[in-house]
């Protein structure tokens, strides 16, 4: 590669108008940055190529964080062409996210997520783009537990298990299971709302 394609200054341009681009919802133009075979890795998407791919992910992440923004906040040099870009995500959670297993109910809780891009430049475009953030942090902030219903379901249970363990037939126990049953999903769906389809 040329030392005019690896200046600073373009990199620093590269990355202005990709991340600019992004904020003011202009996907189309971010996609004329890629090189048309460049390699994506796009959380939630994994791998696919071209700036069509990056449109579809960027217009998934905004349909969930309508307001989302990226900012810089540094930028290191990993190698001769190579840079990892760490950001800042910010957005409201006004939409829902389907993210591998899990599926996001909009909460309306502002989330903040710390991202690193890995870019590969050439040919004065973007030619590969890796994504990678802490999925636990995202899962947390988007799936608050409902403690009153928590709690509510947790005495209920208790008491099926005591008139459960008391039970002296066959058919009682049958029943209490019954009912039971559809308690401790109850359970599960307020501790953990993101695998609630």
């Amino acid at each position: 590669m040329c030392a005019r394609s690896w200046s600073i200054s373009l990199v620093d341009s590269i990355l202005r108008a990709y991340y600019t681009a992004f904020n003011q919802r202009r996907f189309a133009d971010a996609a004329t940055l890629f090189t048309p075979d460049a390699m994506l890795d796009h959380i939630p998407f994994g791998l696919h190529r071209g700036g069509d791919a990056y449109v579809r992910f960027a217009t998934t992440w905004c349909l969930a964080f309508p307001d989302a923004a990226i900012t810089v906040e540094r930028v290191d040099q990993r190698g001769e062409n190579i840079v990892d870009v760490h950001l800042l995500g910010t957005g409201t959670h006004l939409g829902l996210l389907d993210f591998g297993s899990y599926r996001f109910k909009p909460t309306g809780s502002v989330a903040r997520l710390h991202i690193r891009e890995t870019l590969t430049i050439a040919d004065d475009k973007i030619a590969a783009s890796t994504l990678s953030f802490d999925v636990n942090d995202l899962v947390a902030q988007l799936s608050p537990v409902d403690y009153t219903e928590l709690i509510a379901r947790l005495k209920r249970i208790r008491h099926l298990s005591d008139e459960l363990f008391r039970a002296s037939d066959s058919a009682r126990e049958h029943d209490i299971v019954s009912q039971l049953a559809p308690e401790l999903d109850a359970a599960r769906r307020a501790l953990r709302p993101h695998y609630n389809r």
